[in-house]
């Protein structure tokens, strides 16, 4: 793959490894998609200020993000779930920037991500992913890598461990966020924080009182419904007062580098950034 070229509008896998979870993750991926737009559009908005011309999103599920994305030089889409990603194809068929690929961003060779970065993404969307990957600091590297000079990543993860529950371990998250902990995996890279704020504090209080208080295992379509109604008064409210805790936390990094990391192998980057950022702990 070269600059010059065109990508694929669909790329399968060249991994035989990846292997697609159970068909139910893709249609609860969907019906999230159907019932939540609005809050997807809240998190999207985010965002906004930050979005350049040539888009990345890792992890594009059922494409509700890039469902709320305005129209662009291109729309790249990677998913380690191969039905996530034959979904996005036939979906935004239709919008000719549009392209998709199976990949998993924290797996992917040197080769991969050389080809991901031949594509010039000045911005790089990560929202609710983070939080599934084990090493998530190698996947931050990995997005450092495939970043244009100057571009922007925006991540989107959840907030505040105690909030940790059943909902969680079933959707396959490993972690929820502080915002030091957030800190100390992105200071393995060398993106530049531009923003760090706390996200939807009334989700925050659902979330206590749902699946922490009363234990409960999934939401449905009263929960969606209730946020979707409060979220133009919070969207007004926290655009003034930045709430002190919230559901997720909001992260804006920029590359303002020469990209020195990205011609470091990977594996010595992660290595000594481990060590600087426990040096940095301390």
């Amino acid at each position: 793959m070269n600059k010059a070229a065109a990508p694929p509008a669909l790329r399968p896998s060249a991994d035989p490894s990846i292997e697609a979870p159970a068909p139910e993750a893709l249609e609860r991926y969907r019906a999230y998609d159907r019932l939540n737009a609005p809050y997807i559009a809240w998190q999207v908005e985010q965002f906004r200020p930050f979005l350049g011309r040539r888009i990345l999103e890792i992890g594009c599920g059922a494409g509700s993000v890039i469902a709320q994305l305005p129209e662009c030089e291109l729309v790249y889409g990677i998913d380690s779930d191969p039905a996530a990603v034959q979904h996005c194809a036939e979906r935004f068929r239709s919008r000719a920037e549009c392209r998709f690929e199976t990949l998993d961003i924290s797996q992917a060779a040197r080769g991969q991500l050389d080809e991901l970065r031949a594509l010039r993404f000045d911005t790089i969307l990560c929202i609710n992913v983070l939080e599934h990957i084990a090493d998530d600091a190698r996947a931050l590297q990995a997005m450092e890598h495939v970043l244009e000079p100057r571009g922007r990543l925006g991540l989107l993860v959840p907030a505040h461990p105690a909030l940790y529950g059943p909902y969680d371990r079933l959707d396959g998250h490993l972690r929820r966020y502080t915002k030091r902990s957030l800190r100390a995996a992105l200071a393995q890279t060398s993106l530049r924080l531009v923003r760090l704020r706390r996200f939807n504090a009334l989700g925050a209080l659902g979330w206590w009182l749902h699946y922490r208080l009363l234990r409960r295992t999934a939401h449905g379509g009263r929960q969606f419904r209730l946020m979707n109604a409060c979220v133009p008064l919070l969207r007004r409210a926290e655009r003034i007062v930045p709430p002190p805790f919230g559901l997720s936390l909001v992260a804006v990094l920029d590359a303002g580098h020469s990209g020195a990391w990205a011609q470091a192998p990977l594996e010595r980057i992660s290595a000594s950034s481990t060590a600087r950022c426990s040096r940095a702990e301390r």
